[in-house]
């Protein structure tokens, strides 16, 4: 009996607690790195995003980061902004944003050499 079968045959007999911990283990996970439950992503100020995030303001202003108005107040959430950096969207609107830095800095160059 080869590696495999012998594996399959000890999943098939074992009890679900058994299975749940071989899963764990062939995940990598470990008692301090096992998941845990999801908790609710709770909307934050700007300040926190930055904070948490180490992206100035100015930066998540000019991207356009994702927010929801709440008592007439703008909040955010982590996993959004987060999830946002990686949309096609803002990676094309970074590409224009990076576009249009150097076509400004080559514009000044171009005036100050003259």
């Amino acid at each position: 009996m080869d590696k495999t079968q012998e594996l399959l045959a000890a999943v098939l007999a074992a009890p679900e607690t058994k299975k749940n911990e071989a899963l764990r283990v062939l995940r990598g996970e470990t008692a301090e790195t096992a998941k845990k439950p999801d908790l609710p992503d709770p909307y934050r100020t700007m300040t926190d995003i930055v904070r948490l995030t180490g992206i100035s303001r100015s930066s998540w202003e000019r991207w356009r980061a994702p927010g929801h108005l709440l008592g007439g107040r703008k909040r955010y959430r982590v996993s959004e902004c987060l999830a946002y950096l990686e949309t096609p969207e803002f990676v094309a609107r970074a590409e224009a944003l990076k576009r249009e830095r150097r076509a400004k800095r080559l514009n000044e160059e171009e005036g100050g050499s003259k």
